[in-house]
């Protein structure tokens, strides 16, 4: 009998083989149930949840200045005053030099107007007390268009750079 040789008909898996779970048994095994939850108190704390000295009888009489020493008290130190961003000044000055003719051989005062309006430009972003953001502005696109038309005139072969 050939089958003897290889084991019984069933390809050798049986229940005492490990392989498969014994009979009645659950697969994959069911979880643990969970514990239940403690509920919450049905009455509420008796205590308040406010102090009594926080109790305002009308709101209206509530006082609306700041604490000592936060800004909008009187005794809250002078903020800065705040004045245009040197950044931004400097690009408006680099914008116009570099609208000069003389100059377009060497476009540095249009590079120095693009890089100064956008240094100007992210610190009065970042900082709201700060003004000068329109000159910052300015000062991008004037340099911009006068690099543009630098290259246009060195590509159409009027003039060359650094000469």
């Amino acid at each position: 009998m050939a089958h003897d040789e290889l084991g019984d008909r069933s390809g050798g898996f049986d229940e005492r083989s490990g392989l498969l779970p014994p009979d009645g048994v659950a697969w994959p095994p069911e979880p643990a149930p969970l514990a239940p939850r403690p509920r919450a108190p049905d009455v509420l704390p008796t205590t308040p949840r406010r102090p009594p000295d926080a109790d305002v009888a009308d709101w209206r009489t509530m006082p609306i200045d700041a604490p000592d020493g936060y800004r909008g008290s009187s005794t809250a130190p002078a903020s800065p005053v705040a004045g245009t961003e040197p950044w931004s000044v400097a690009s408006l000055v680099f914008a116009v030099a570099g609208l000069v003719p003389l100059l377009w051989t060497l476009p540095l005062a249009s590079v120095l107007a693009v890089a100064f309006g956008l240094v100007g430009r992210r610190v009065c972003s970042l900082d709201p007390d700060r003004s000068g953001k329109v000159p910052a502005t300015l000062g991008v696109i004037i340099g911009g268009a006068t690099l543009i038309g630098i290259a246009g005139a060195v590509a159409s072969g009027r003039f060359t750079l650094f000469g």
